[in-house]
């Protein structure tokens, strides 16, 4: 049987996930007498995933120096989990007691990992009747559906539609002459998320 080993499926994780497994991980292995050797490894963690979740919610709606350093902070915080990760399975050699203890995910044993989530982008748009919206979406790699929200006038996103024909991603219902932003992400096996996309407005006919 293969040794069990740990699941980096935080590198497709949406940000907020991101920013919690981050601080979940950075808290055991600062905290937990089990990781004594790996404590040193526990408050990076910690400090870079509260400056990426702080980032994450400046970004939001914010310029694109905003969005970038989101995600040069989202490539650092997920080197420090790369790196925590590796130390923790070196340390546990397999015991399942300890990989668990450390906050991350335990990988299949002897199975096959799910092939990684793809990406999905919204090229353009169309306008196939008054109030509706049709999303021209890009995606690329493994993508069983995308997840379409729409922003609110507070800047917020709510869900709008789950999307399985990719040819057919229309959005009803809305308002003649209004001005819509919308974001989308790809959804894969085992409900992995990918980050969502560049959000993009358009006015609705």
């Amino acid at each position: 049987m293969r040794q069990r080993a740990l699941l980096r499926d935080y590198h497709k994780a949406q940000d907020g996930a991101l920013g919690e497994r981050a601080l979940a991980v950075g808290g055991n292995l600062s905290t937990l007498a089990v990781f004594i050797t790996l404590v040193a490894l526990g408050a990076p963690l910690i400090a870079k995933a509260t400056e990426f979740n702080a980032a994450v919610g400046k970004a939001l709606g914010g310029s694109t120096t905003d969005t970038a350093h989101k995600k040069a902070l989202r490539k650092a915080l997920i080197a420090l989990l790369d790196a925590a990760a590796d130390a923790v399975e070196n340390l546990a050699q397999g015991n399942e007691e300890t990989l668990t203890a450390s906050g991350f995910s335990l990988s299949s044993p002897g199975g096959v990992s799910p092939a990684p989530v793809g990406t999905v982008s919204i090229q353009d748009f169309t306008h196939p009747a008054s109030g509706k919206i049709g999303l021209v979406l890009n995606v690329t790699g493994v993508v069983r559906a995308v997840v379409v929200e729409r922003q609110n006038t507070d800047g917020t996103f709510t869900k709008t539609a789950v999307f399985t024909d990719l040819n057919d991603a229309v959005v009803a219902n809305l308002l003649p002459g209004s001005s819509n932003t919308f974001r989308a992400c790809a959804m894969a096996a085992g409900n992995q998320t990918s980050e969502w996309c560049m959000p993009m407005t358009v006015i609705c006919t």
